[in-house]
């Protein structure tokens, strides 16, 4: 028949195995989803680049940096840094512009062409699109986006504020000591940890939260559809080509694809 102690020791030992492996399960979680957020977050600014390399080409294309921030506020679209973000991109993403048989209808054509490409990654980038899956090439995955990593960053946050003040060391060093009585008994004379070391324990171990504007993530708003804005776009398009023509052809050149 097992004795008391036997019962107690075999109790105790299940007791912190068990509290052992949820601690650190719930830690190990949380630094896995830390890690993933981090990779997801560089794959969100790379999508945030081809945007703002997009808006680089619009921008590069009008030539009339005001005219265009007019456009795209009247777009319902005003973002005062949008051109500097643009100009920091790297190189204008460059394309084939669509076939007209004079110059001012290509460069018509290419104004609302730029738009339209520009728009359409700008709601990547906020929105997402759907890829296919690299796990599944048969299923289809929303891709990575602002909007899904700032719900994410959030429901992170919450888990790191749990497992800081839930399952503090501390708090769980506390528990497993008030479940031997000599172990109390000797903190009792010695002073255990107290105070400052308590709170630098708490402290050096806590997950720190994720400070997402620390990622520096350009905020980008979408403007209107090229269908809803295409009356405006071909008026600012004839606008430059008749009073800056050759700064707009050249222009036109300089962001031309030379691939075939």
């Amino acid at each position: 028949m097992a004795s008391r102690n036997d019962f107690f020791n075999e109790f105790y030992t299940e007791t912190m195995t068990e509290m052992a492996e949820n601690f650190f399960s719930r830690r190990r979680e949380v630094e896995a989803r830390l890690e993933g957020f981090s990779r997801l977050a560089d794959e969100v600014r790379s999508v945030a680049g081809v945007a703002l390399r997009r808006w680089k080409t619009f921008f590069t294309l009008l030539v009339d940096t005001a005219s265009a921030q007019d456009f795209l506020r009247q777009a319902g679209a005003e973002m005062a840094d949008l051109p500097g973000l643009a100009a920091s991109a790297g190189e204008p993403w460059r394309f084939h512009p669509p076939f007209a048989l004079t110059p001012r209808g290509r460069y018509r054509k290419a104004v609302a062409y730029v738009y339209r490409a520009a728009r359409e990654a700008t709601s990547d980038y906020l929105e997402g699109s759907y890829g296919r899956d690299p796990r599944n090439p048969m299923k289809m995955r929303l891709l990575p986006n602002y909007a899904t990593l700032k719900d994410l960053a959030d429901t992170i946050n919450k888990e790191v504020e749990s497992v800081n003040t839930s399952q503090s060391p501390t708090t769980v060093l506390c528990y497993a000591k008030s479940l031997d009585a000599s172990e109390q008994t000797r903190e009792a004379v010695t002073g255990g940890l107290m105070g400052e070391n308590v709170c630098k324990l708490d402290e050096d171990l806590a997950f720190k939260p994720i400070d997402f504007a620390a990622l520096h993530l350009p905020v980008l708003l979408l403007p209107q559809l090229t269908e809803e804005v295409e009356d405006a776009l071909t008026e600012l398009a004839d606008s430059i080509s008749a009073t800056r023509k050759e700064e707009a052809m050249k222009a036109l050149a300089f962001v031309k694809s030379t691939s075939i």
